[in-house]
């Protein structure tokens, strides 16, 4: 009972601090921004991880040899709602923080400078995953060149064994991972409801005020009595009309909402459906590492299958062991996740092989032939890595340390270390994909 109590307590707690302002609101709404740059101008987002940043170039690459440009714009105003959540993991901290805004597509061929399509929602929710160490200065890399070990402060100034200068890019925080959700109605159409409806039930007191006024006031002795009736007449008929017009409209309102929600119901089952499902997903996990965050693993999940589907070579990828031909990816300009991943099993091979099977339901955006192809797809991936590969915050697949010599170097597509040779395993430190299919 007294731990019940206590993980009440606990999420009650959270709820409070839920719109408590936190450092990550700014970098959340400086990263909107950033990401509307980059698209305008491909102006690289100042706050996006190393493995975002993989993607977004990916992604650029992608639309520049189809030969269309995606241009997207997201508005915010204060009075969106927003939250952030936070996880502590020394010395990480992970944070889903989200926020209303409005946001825009435009997709152009960039020869005709024909616009293939256009998309608004304004009402949309922008999630960004923000990963913070606050000790990122004080950790230790290695110089590429000479070999030498120092924290990053240090070589910020250039390696002190040999001279060489780095171009230091942000570590931390960083944004990890972003995607965007429809809400089923504009809550800010919704506040503008109210006044709406007393300013016309106004109207109508005054028009029923003004009627009564002239009526009566041939008959009324005296005659400005007939202003009395005029105004009583406008004070009932404007409290009355109110009353009658607001529930006109919840009537109208709450059947067209009803119609909304079950043809939305009836689109999303399949994502419904794998929500139920996150729980026994994080336990599962929460099995093997106490540590295991659902919210990041969704990130990196997602982030993964960008990864693969804008990738023009998939034979040597070190986060992705399966069928490299995966054609329908080939012609893939745009991903939007729905917001589900379903978890379908998971088990233990080969004595210390952890495999993992889920669904991620996902919006695709295809340009086939010159005509612009939104599909509602679903693929399953098959994902693996070594029981002793414990959640890691801060692992980056560009940045990653051989075991054999401690050189640093990008892994991506690299199955092997660059100065010495050795075989590098991705799963001993993270998730890989072998099987992606619909």
């Amino acid at each position: 009972m007294g731990g019940f109590l206590q993980n009440l307590s606990e999420k009650m707690q959270e709820i409070r601090d839920l719109n408590k302002p936190k450092p990550q609101d700014a970098l959340r709404d400086s990263f909107i921004d950033e990401l509307t740059r980059f698209y305008d101008d491909g102006t690289e987002p100042e706050h996006a991880s190393a493995d975002m940043r993989y993607y977004l170039h990916q992604h650029e690459k992608r639309l520049a040899d189809m030969g269309v440009k995606i241009q997207r714009r997201y508005t915010t105003s204060p009075e969106d709602v927003k939250a952030t959540r936070s996880k502590n993991r020394p010395p990480y901290t992970a944070s889903l923080s989200f926020r209303e805004c409005e946001s825009s597509t435009q997709i152009t061929n960039v020869s005709s400078q024909k616009i293939l399509k256009k998309h608004k929602n304004n009402a949309s929710i922008f999630y960004t995953n923000i990963l913070d160490r606050a000790d990122s200065q004080n950790a230790e890399y290695e110089c590429p060149n000479c070999g030498n070990r120092a924290t990053l402060a240090i070589f910020s100034n250039g390696c002190p064994m040999c001279g060489t200068r780095f171009q230091m890019k942000q570590l931390f925080p960083c944004v990890s991972n972003f995607y965007l959700l429809s809400q089923l109605a504009d809550r800010k159409s919704m506040d503008k409801i109210i006044p709406t409806i007393r300013n016309i039930a106004i109207l109508f007191a005054l028009g029923v005020g003004a009627y009564v006024t002239v009526s009566t006031w041939g008959q009324a002795s005296p005659h400005y009595a007939a202003l009395l009736f005029g105004l009583g007449a406008a004070l009932l008929a404007g409290f009355l009309g109110f009353i009658i017009f607001y529930l006109t409209f919840s009537i109208f309102f709450a059947i067209f909402m009803m119609g909304k929600m079950t043809s939305q119901a009836i689109s999303t089952t399949d994502v419904q459906s794998a929500a139920l499902t996150k729980g026994a997903l994080t336990k599962a996990m929460q099995r093997f590492d106490p540590e295991f965050s659902y919210d990041l693993f969704e990130g990196k999940v997602i982030s993964l299958f960008r990864a693969i589907a804008y990738s023009e070579d998939r034979t040597n990828m070190s986060i992705y062991r399966g069928d490299p031909n995966l054609p329908d990816l080939d012609t893939i300009i745009d991903i939007d996740y729905r917001g589900a991943m379903k978890y379908l099993n998971s088990s233990v091979q080969n004595g210390d092989n952890l495999v993992l099977l889920v669904r991620i339901y996902l919006y695709t955006t295809h340009l086939i032939k010159g005509k612009i192809v939104t599909k509602k797809e679903d693929y399953n991936m098959t994902l693996v890595k070594k029981l002793t590969a414990q959640e890691n915050y801060g692992f980056s697949i560009h940045a990653v340390n051989c075991k054999t010599c401690a050189a640093s170097f990008d892994a991506m597509h690299l199955l092997q270390c660059p100065s010495c040779g050795s075989p590098y395993h991705l799963e001993e430190e993270d998730w890989v994909v072998v099987g992606l299919k619909q």
